[in-house]
């Protein structure tokens, strides 16, 4: 059972993260613009998306809360009308979902494992697109927004088991 804290900061991150996570997912579209970087490179972006639910599981140190975050961001997200759509949701929640459990396989004691469930969950927006989206595409492209998307996540990861500690 969930504490009233733990309620309480689901609610105000899922929500900041949601807010957040509209603007920078424009932004990325806009990069697609530019001819010089490479197709997926809004993914470099994906690791933000990912700090709001690292932090509350690593705050919370109880599994679900990041995939209780996600869903909650991604209905945030869907209500502020995010270029994704109702995609969102399921990116979101997976994102959650993934962070919760590698965060339990590896347990968040160390930096490196904290990043690496990062870059795990930021990543794993890329299979849902995959799955839902961009069967279309060769299998290349896809490999190359996973490790845009997995190097952002390992980032994010990093800036959030060092800010958890701190907290």
């Amino acid at each position: 059972m969930l504490k009233t804290r733990e309620i309480a900061l689901i609610a105000i991150m899922s929500s900041t993260g949601g807010a957040v996570s509209v603007p920078i997912g424009y932004f990325g579209n806009l990069l697609k613009g530019i001819p010089w970087l490479p197709f997926g490179s809004p993914q470099l972006l994906s690791g933000i998306h990912v700090i709001w639910l690292m932090l509350v599981r690593l705050i919370t140190k109880r599994f679900g809360t990041a995939t209780l975050t996600g869903a909650v961001k991604g209905f945030v997200e869907l209500s502020l009308f995010s270029f994704h759509g109702i995609q969102v949701f399921p990116i979101s929640i997976v994102e959650g979902l993934t962070a919760d459990i590698v965060l339990s396989i590896l347990d968040s004691g160390s930096p490196i494992k904290v990043a690496i469930a990062g870059g795990l969950s930021s990543s794993s927006n890329v299979l849902v697109l995959y799955l839902l989206l961009l069967q279309s595409l060769p299998l290349f492209l896809i490999t190359l927004m996973w490790i845009l998307s997995f190097v952002s996540g390992l980032l994010a990861g990093y800036f959030c088991e060092y800010t958890s500690r701190r907290i």
